[in-house]
């Protein structure tokens, strides 16, 4: 079951940074194209990880903790990036957002919380073993948001 929730993270990580990201935030402005951004960054930390969790990647305790790092750094800027009504076009946030705030900015908390266990966890980690648990449980909380407030793909 562990595995298969690391093998799905790495899989959704992947998926997340492909080119599509790219083609989805032409027209962006503003606080959407902020925002589109950050999560393109959060992609592109979780490919990383994922890849090295894969075996498609050597693993290297640094650049997980660095991706970690600079995941929790958007994950506190989550709630000032979804200001109420910011739902045009090409945002994929939902009106569930807004809706139940309090679930949403409890995930983006959780979020941040689990980036830094994984960046605790890889300070000093020699093996990939060391950090697959930490993954999970921040992958779990990028799909619970996706589930909940994002527009299906």
């Amino acid at each position: 079951m562990k595995l298969r929730l690391i093998a799905s993270a790495a899989l959704l990580a992947s998926m997340l940074s492909a080119s599509g990201i790219a083609f989805s935030h032409s027209g962006a402005t503003g606080i959407v194209k902020h925002r589109m951004d950050a999560m393109s960054d959060i992609a592109k930390s979780m490919k990383a990880i994922g890849a090295m969790i894969k075996g498609q990647a050597g693993f290297d305790a640094d650049t997980v903790k660095t991706a970690a790092t600079s995941i929790a750094e958007h994950a506190e800027r989550i709630p000032e990036l979804f200001p109420e009504g910011s739902t045009k076009k090409p945002s994929e946030a939902l009106p569930a957002i807004w809706e139940d705030w309090t679930g949403f900015t409890s995930i983006a908390k959780d979020m941040g919380t689990q980036d830094k266990a994984l960046a605790a966890a890889a300070d000093g980690a020699s093996q990939i073993d060391q950090i697959k648990s930490p993954f999970g449980a921040l992958a779990k909380t990028c799909k619970a948001c996706h589930s909940d407030f994002r527009l299906a793909k």
